[in-house]
């Protein structure tokens, strides 16, 4: 059964990278040594084992099956009788009693239900939308299609989750980094908003946020610095500073550097030019919005482009002034 909503994590190395051994709590529990012949040459019955989803033999998955076992390594488990029948050639009853079965889930499914059950947790906790970013443009160093914070709490709540059932106390402790009575638990931060989502407004959104779109292999040259006073004019706006004269801009020297800035417009985003062939100058520089850029000295190549993004909840729509009345 599809589903609109699906887990922030994996199920591999970002539960590995909270619980290094995680993979010893896949939940597997030894089933008595009961066996009895069913009648039937190399079929095996053993009662009272409870649900059994998958099963294993001394540590290897067997083969699940909806009809009776006829080959070996196969298993059926009945509902209605709380049975479980198996199959293997070769054996007597007490060689069967001899090994070690153990039942639990298939662990890779397991692990996939947890960490999207701890998700729809998150979901409800933190009471506001969290966007999937799949574009790779976009996605920060880490690379993932979800805020590092939102993949990193969901991993430790499934690792408490499924630590839970051999120890408690551990899984408390790992439940702990996320979630506590004290509220120091990176989902109570969250919470809080002392960490902001890639789509929230923020201090650095409302300020422009700087990303590189394509520079040179031999560009050493940066926009180091964005000057705003009050909130940016615009609601949302990606601003890309394109540079289109290429060169070198050092102290001391009249740079050969120029830039042009892109808005957006009814159209979409990146299509109105608002700063044409500006030349670099070292100094604080037209952008957009009421906002100022400055860029640092070094090699600029034609074509290098940043994005600026604005992100506003306040959208300035005049200014306070004050005069002297006189009488």
């Amino acid at each position: 059964m599809s589903s609109l909503y699906s887990a922030f994590c994996n199920n591999t190395t970002d539960l590995q990278a909270v619980v290094s051994d995680i993979n010893k709590y896949d939940r597997k529990r030894v089933l008595a040594p009961n066996w009895v012949e069913s009648g039937t040459s190399n079929l095996y019955y053993l009662y009272n084992t409870g649900h059994v989803t998958q099963l294993y033999l001394d540590g290897a998955e067997q083969t699940s099956v909806s009809d009776t076992p006829n080959a070996n390594n196969e298993f059926e488990y009945s509902a209605a009788g709380d049975l479980l029948k198996f199959y293997m050639g070769g054996l007597s009853v007490s060689a069967m009693n001899a090994k070690i079965f153990e039942s639990s889930q298939d662990w890779d499914g397991l692990k996939t239900t947890v960490c999207k059950e701890q998700a729809d947790i998150i979901r409800s906790y933190i009471n506001r939308p969290i966007y999937k970013r799949a574009n790779t443009t976009y996605q920060g160093a880490s690379e993932r299609d979800y805020d590092f914070i939102i993949v990193r709490i969901n991993a430790i709540l499934a690792c408490a989750d499924l630590v839970r059932s051999q120890n408690p106390e551990k899984a408390d402790e790992i439940e702990a980094m996320a979630l506590n009575d004290d509220g120091t638990g990176l989902l109570d931060k969250l919470k809080r908003r002392e960490y902001v989502l890639w789509n929230e407004t923020s201090f650095a959104s409302e300020k422009g946020a700087i990303v590189e779109i394509s520079l040179n292999g031999s560009t050493t040259g940066y926009i180091e610095d964005i000057k705003l006073n009050g909130p940016p004019g615009v609601d949302y706006d990606e601003v890309r500073v394109v540079i289109s004269t290429g060169g070198t801009f050092a102290v001391g020297t009249s740079s050969p550097v120029y830039y042009d800035v892109y808005v957006k417009n009814d159209s979409g985003l990146r299509m109105n030019k608002v700063v044409s062939a500006e030349q670099v100058n070292g100094n604080y520089q037209s952008l957009a919005y009421g906002a100022q850029i400055r860029f640092q000295s070094g090699i600029f190549s034609s074509a290098d482009e940043w994005s600026i993004i604005f992100q506003s909840d306040e959208i300035p729509i005049g200014t306070v002034k004050s005069g002297q009345i006189y009488r």
